[in-house]
């Protein structure tokens, strides 16, 4: 039987910067929005694998959840998505696969943790689609952290309009000198989850930076979108940047899992 751990991992696995990968177009980003809502609202799973596949997503069931695959090869790499087994209650978001270490081990764990999370992870790498002078982020069109076009951003913002969930996004960063972690609510307000998550993230020795403090302000999340979407809607974004040694940790991995997931829980 295949474990969510294992059917991320090798549609991870298949991503390469230089990937296929294009925008969706209008009627396709409305048929995002048109998904999101049917997620949101509880609708059967007819229409959810309806929308879905109209995107280019193949249904598939693992571990107790539907999960929602693209395909990587395609130019419409738009994303993995794996349902909860209860009402959606916090979206787990891994916008940078392959790019950034192992992200989606630790996305795969908290998930797995919580019955209500859903797990929301890009389908290509963040440079796949990039023109050649591409400079800044908002030029690659599968960075999707950066990018209110792709599939990604469309359903973490009709599950946050219509559920007002959560979110937990996780990024990593090429090691640096005293600095382990950087917690930060991106372009929105703190909010239990991020302490609890920096509390106990600290409990268990890693060094821990909040966002906005001298030296982490590129790692603060920002300019993100889906932080300045929780702005506008007074919702809950924890933006968590982790180091390449941590990342490359299978215990520190672990322990961070363990910090959010007790986060989260602690805040619901």
């Amino acid at each position: 039987m295949t474990s969510l751990a294992g059917l991320v991992d090798r549609f991870t696995a298949s991503l390469r910067s230089s990937g296929p990968y294009r925008a969706p177009d209008e009627v396709e980003r409305a048929t995002a929005d048109a998904l999101a809502a049917a997620i949101a609202d509880g609708s059967g799973p007819a229409d959810v694998e309806r929308l879905a596949a109209a995107l280019g997503f193949t249904t598939t069931s693992v571990a107790g959840r539907v999960a929602l695959v693209a395909d990587p090869q395609s130019p419409r790499a738009w994303g993995l998505v794996v349902l909860p087994r209860v009402p959606p209650g916090v979206l787990v978001e891994v916008p940078h696969p392959a790019a950034d270490l192992r992200t989606e081990q630790i996305g795969v764990a908290v998930a797995e943790g919580l019955d209500d999370a859903l797990y929301l992870q890009a389908g290509a790498h963040r440079a796949a689609g990039a023109p050649a002078d591409a400079r800044r982020r908002s030029d690659c069109p599968a960075d999707v952290a950066h990018r209110p076009d792709s599939v990604f951003a469309r359903l973490a913002a009709g599950l946050v309009v219509r559920l007002g969930l959560p979110q937990v996004q996780l990024h990593g960063f090429a090691d640096r000198p005293d600095l382990d972690a950087v917690v930060s609510p991106g372009a929105a307000t703190g909010s239990v989850v991020l302490e609890e998550t920096v509390a106990r993230l600290t409990a268990s020795g890693e060094r821990v930076r909040r966002g906005g403090e001298p030296g982490c302000e590129d790692l603060s999340g920002t300019r993100n979108v889906q932080g300045r979407l929780a702005a506008r809607h007074g919702t809950v974004f924890v933006h968590l940047e982790l180091s390449r040694s941590m990342r490359r940790s299978a215990r520190r991995r672990e322990l961070v899992a363990e910090a959010v997931t007790a986060a989260v829980r602690s805040a619901t």
